[in-house]
């Protein structure tokens, strides 16, 4: 097995590539700077390094040529529901459009899947529903312990439809999801406010009421949406201001 420390150390530099190929430091197309270069700046040794390289390949970011070195790839080719893709890219001026397209995604998927749910859904299902819900609610409104169970909660739902081809979804989303709700950790309005949404999906599902646990998941959606907005705001203000300062500071305003 290989060592913690090693493991943080190549997603330390799998890390400070991606943000800069994602940043747009490093452009598509254009090899990333040579070996020894990035060993020095980065501080780590070539088994490290080569190591990054290989996990960034496998998220569609980067491709080894003979010749001409480790190349940047086209966003085309990138995948876009990577757990770390979607970090970086909330880092940047992009975070906007990065939780839009999360909540399209989770709009096209999951109302349908509560639908089918109210369809299909087994006791077991219905079990899981209510422990994510029942811990969620124990959770209050500490993000650290609530995220996990809303996770499940969505999983659960997901699983329930009865779709094999939505189960595999639900893996292959698994990341955004995640990162969707690590991101609305503390939401502007509490995690109370949101209980009501989840209880109404529940409720609906178990009751066997497919259009109203589809609206309801619809109104949920919307509501998440819409504190996820208002966090983005608030995070770009604080990057504006920051800037600004940055360039008050330099003579450069």
């Amino acid at each position: 097995m290989m060592p913690i420390r090693y493991r943080g150390l190549r997603q330390h530099v799998v890390d400070e590539i991606g943000q800069r190929i994602v940043a747009g430091e490093y452009k598509p197309g254009a090899p990333l700077p040579g070996e020894m270069h990035l060993c020095t700046a980065l501080g780590v040794s070539r088994t490290a390094l080569r190591e990054a390289l290989r996990e960034l390949a496998a998220k569609g970011m980067v491709d080894a040529k003979p010749k001409v070195g480790t190349v940047v790839k086209s966003e085309d080719s990138w995948n876009f529901l990577d757990e770390d893709i979607l970090g970086w890219r909330l880092k940047t001026s992009d975070a906007e459009r990065v939780i839009s397209e999360l909540y399209e995604l989770r709009q096209f998927i999951e109302p349908v899947a509560a639908f089918l749910a109210a369809k299909n859904a087994t006791e077991n299902d219905i079990a899981a529903m209510r422990t994510a819900y029942s811990q969620m609610l124990a959770a209050g409104e500490d993000g650290e312990k609530y995220t996990q169970p809303d996770l499940e909660f969505h999983r659960a739902i997901i699983a329930a439809s009865g779709n094999r081809l939505f189960s595999s979804l639900a893996r292959a989303i698994s990341a955004a999801l995640l990162i969707n709700f690590d991101f609305l950790r503390i939401p502007p309005r509490g995690h109370a406010y949101f209980m009501k949404g989840h209880k109404a999906v529940l409720d609906a599902i178990a009751g066997c009421d497919a259009v109203g646990a589809r609206l309801a998941m619809q109104d949920l959606l919307k509501d998440s949406h819409q504190d996820a907005d208002a966090l983005g705001r608030k995070a770009r203000g604080k990057r504006s201001a920051g800037s600004a300062h940055s360039r008050a500071a330099s003579g450069r305003i």
